[in-house]
């Protein structure tokens, strides 16, 4: 059976890409201090933290580096957790938004079933 990629989209959930940020659109969560701080008190690298971080909110993660070394530390997020208080501090980080709203790859008005924004972020947008 041949899906639409609102289909697949459907079938994968809500995902981050560019989980870590981003210079381009301003905010690079990888420095923020805040991460910094905890990724320290965990032992673990800014990146994992924000890895570990979305896979805790149930959120599929892909995340993007050339880096051979980056590769690696991002496959080590699956053995440990982040406690509440630390998860509760990066969820509550300002400035957060989407940089994928998803209105022009997957809203139809008229027909299918996204016909609004919310409905695709399951009416948390």
């Amino acid at each position: 059976m041949r899906r639409t990629g609102a289909q697949l989209f459907s079938l994968l959930g809500s995902f981050a890409y560019s989980p870590l940020g981003s210079q381009a659109n301003g905010r690079d969560l990888i420095h923020d201090s805040t991460v910094e701080k905890i990724a320290k008190k965990l032992n673990k690298s800014p990146g994992q933290v924000l890895v570990r971080w979305a896979i805790q909110r149930g959120t599929s993660v892909i995340p993007k580096s050339t880096n051979p070394d980056r590769i690696k530390e991002n496959m080590h997020v699956f053995n440990w957790v982040i406690p509440d208080q630390d998860f509760n501090v990066l969820s509550n980080i300002s400035d957060q938004e989407r940089v994928l709203h998803g209105e022009d790859l997957f809203v139809n008005k008229n027909d299918g079933p996204y016909r609004s924004v919310a409905d695709i972020w399951d009416h948390e947008y």
